[in-house]
């Protein structure tokens, strides 16, 4: 019947195998997102190549590959609502191989803190950081020190580090211009580093990237 999802498994294994490779030559923990596949068995394929964990951009998502038995699992938007709160203290709740979320309001960190205690487990947050998309994310390296703060203080989470997406500059054509501003980017991300490890939050996650 249609519609049908048609796979050239040669060049998705071969894809895998390729990102896998670049990721371990370089030194950098690999996260792919799932928002590319949503398919829980071709995010096994990528856990098994080396993948760290999968990214989700949903909750729906994540519960999908929670419960299809995938570690690691990274919900990269803002969880604000009740309904969401309650669904994810129940996916913290239940057996999982690290899950962790973020968050980018102190409001946000007060409804993360209280799902974390329902579930009776600990939550691990990063700091949401715009990096120029402004979609999410706090604004500035004093907003992500003083998150990380009221994440490290809250009862039921620990502060994993910040997120600092920046899909965008992969849009940029021309290739001088895009590498241009992802050092840029990436030049203001290391000063904020600093700061978390002048504060004591020194990140053991720094994720970001791009699905360009």
């Amino acid at each position: 019947d249609t519609p049908a999802l048609c796979i050239d498994l040669d060049a998705l294994e071969r894809n895998i195998a390729a990102m896998a490779a670049h990721a371990r030559a370089v030194g950098v923990a690999l996260r792919p997102h799932a928002k590319t596949h949503k398919s829980v068995r071709i995010a096994r394929m990528q856990e098994d190549a080396g993948a760290v964990g999968i990214c989700c951009a949903t909750l729906g998502e994540a519960e999908a590959m929670v419960h299809g038995g995938i570690a690691g699992v990274h919900i990269t938007s803002p969880l604000v609502t009740e309904a969401k709160l309650r669904r994810l203290a129940a996916l913290n709740a239940g057996p999982h191989r690290g899950l962790s979320v973020v968050a980018d309001d102190r409001e946000n960190i007060d409804g993360l803190a209280a799902a974390a205690r329902r579930s009776g487990r600990e939550l691990a947050v990063l700091v949401d950081h715009n990096a120029g998309h402004h979609r999410t994310g706090v604004a500035s390296a004093d907003d992500v020190v003083a998150l990380a703060q009221a994440i490290a203080a809250a009862d039921g989470l620990r502060f994993a580090g910040i997120q600092h997406y920046s899909g965008n500059v992969q849009h940029i054509p021309n290739r001088a211009e895009r590498r241009h501003l992802a050092l840029e980017r990436l030049a203001g991300l290391r000063a904020i580093l600093e700061r978390l490890a002048e504060a004591g939050l020194a990140p053991e996650i720094v994720t970001g990237a791009g699905t360009g």
